[in-house]
């Protein structure tokens, strides 16, 4: 006889030795397939990607007139200076880049001294920005001989679909300074002047200094700049200056 109060026994769950049921797999496979596919759509164009840009229109900056530094004993100089361009974008904008290097004979009595120069562009340009700051350089530093030289600069700048551009700028020297203990400061922004303080260790230079600096604009009309140092020791100052321009406005870019 049947007990009538026993539960009848319910069905064993499926053996599924460890594996994941297949239904579960599927979804998650879907899921996967979702987010590649967003994330290749978010670095494409338009979509937050760089554009890389050339630069097609270069001219040299003529070298300064070398001048004595104060006290005498040595000279400096503004040398291996050059403006390089890129296409214009639509709006009617091309960026271009100002590079100049200032020189400084080993030996100089320039112990201790200040250095200030600045690049001034024509009116119309604007110096370009990065994501984080403006396109200028070498940057502020307690200790510019240890900054990185970039390979590459990220600006904003709407090119090809994107509202940023990466430009070379793998021909500078290998340091910003050549001498160690060399600080730097960016001075109060101006308009169209991109000024740079440096304060020299408080010994001679035990060779040619060398310190590049390099800023980036844009503008619609033809780039150009003028670019001047200013040495200040005990002894006096000395000053030099020179400026370059492009013969033209650059061709549009094929987008």
């Amino acid at each position: 006889m049947t007990d009538s109060n026993t539960v009848a026994p319910m069905d064993e769950a499926p053996e599924t030795n460890g594996r994941m049921p297949r239904g579960i797999l599927v979804v998650i496979a879907v899921g996967l397939l979702a987010c590649v596919a967003a994330a290749l759509l978010t670095t494409g164009k338009g979509g937050g990607s760089a554009a890389d840009l050339e630069w097609v229109q270069k001219a040299p900056i003529a070298d300064s007139k070398p001048v004595e530094v104060p006290g005498g004993g040595g000279k400096m100089q503004l040398v291996e200076g050059g403006i390089r361009a890129s296409g214009s974008n639509a709006a009617g904008y091309e960026l271009y880049r100002v590079v100049t290097i200032l020189k400084i004979d080993a030996g100089s009595p320039v112990g201790a001294a200040r250095i200030s120069c600045h690049t001034t562009t024509p009116q119309g340009a604007e110096v370009a920005q990065t994501p984080n700051s403006r396109a200028s350089y070498p940057r502020s530093s307690e200790e510019l001989f240890e900054q990185e030289m970039p390979e590459t600069a990220l600006v904003n700048f709407s090119a090809h679909g994107s509202e940023l551009a990466v430009v070379e700028v793998n021909d500078l020297p290998d340091r910003w300074s050549t001498e160690r203990e060399v600080k730097l400061e960016w001075p109060e922004y101006k308009v169209r002047d991109e000024g740079l303080n440096w304060f020299l260790p408080s010994r001679k230079p035990s060779e040619t200094l060398v310190l590049p600096f390099m800023s980036i604009w844009k503008i619609k009309g033809i780039p150009s700049a003028k670019v001047s140092c200013e040495l200040t020791t005990s002894a006096g100052t000395s000053s030099v200056k020179t400026s370059g321009a492009l013969k033209k406005h650059s061709a549009p870019i094929a987008e």
